[in-house]
């Protein structure tokens, strides 16, 4: 059965001298594992340039139950980047994205709502004429909400210590994997904020810095095998 559905690219291998197999989260079949025949002859460079990883495509595909190796009839740009790929900050961002996303996602099934998310933070990415420096920490903590682990917002004067596990605000900082006071504050400020606007919030490159560090922690917690390479180099590049 055929199906049209928008896509994005998230890994491709080499499978003949022609072909290669590419691994795209879609917004109607979920993640799934393409065959691409003939993209890498020389008549056809600019068809393999399409497959990169995170290009936002419109594909037809074939799709069967129960087959690991799908095709794609015909694919083509749904959105072209103009300026991630000539920003340099923009691009480390956007290479922190793919591997949280890539290591993340592992259902097959159909979730329209994140699949959006994805998409506008990717376009919210390139649009922006000066790039929010909060914007990794806001998709970290607002993609939890489709991955199912978005935290608890039960944060008060009260409760004003987040404890990872549970994923809620609690009284006191007594246990392992509880936040500080000012940094469970920050994460509160995190999920209250909308994860597209260009205001970045009022915190230090530190504060910053280990912000990224304890949303890490917390995916480490929640996601089984799950590790990053990629936030020491954001680190580096955003300061």
């Amino acid at each position: 059965m055929f199906h049209k559905t928008k896509g994005i690219v998230l890994h491709t291998v080499k499978y003949s001298e022609t072909s290669i197999i590419a691994k795209i989260y879609t917004e109607k079949l979920g993640l799934v594992s393409y065959m691409v025949k003939g993209v890498r002859s020389s008549k056809t460079t600019s068809k393999a340039a399409m497959l990169q990883p995170l290009t936002l495509l419109d594909m037809e595909v074939s799709h069967r139950e129960n087959k690991q190796l799908q095709y794609i009839k015909e694919f083509r740009r749904d959105y072209v980047y103009r300026s991630i790929p000539f920003d340099t900050v923009k691009s480390t961002v956007a290479i922190f994205l793919l591997e949280l996303i890539s290591k993340s996602i592992r259902e097959q099934e159909q979730n329209s709502e994140m699949f959006d998310f994805i998409y506008e933070s990717l376009c919210v990415l390139d649009q922006s004429e000066k790039m929010n420096p909060d914007f990794h920490l806001l998709f970290l903590v607002h993609f939890t909400r489709h991955l199912g682990f978005m935290p608890h917002s039960n944060f008060s004067e009260q409760n004003a210590f987040f404890e990872m596990t549970e994923g809620l605000f609690i009284k006191q900082q007594s246990e392992l994997n509880v936040m500080s006071r000012v940094e469970s504050e920050l994460l509160n400020d995190l999920m209250q904020a909308n994860p597209f606007d260009p205001t970045p919030l009022q915190i230090s490159r530190q504060e910053r810095k280990l912000m990224m560090g304890n949303l890490v922690r917390y995916y480490q917690l929640h996601l089984e095998n799950f590790s990053l390479k990629s936030p020491e180099i954001l680190e580096a590049i955003l300061g």
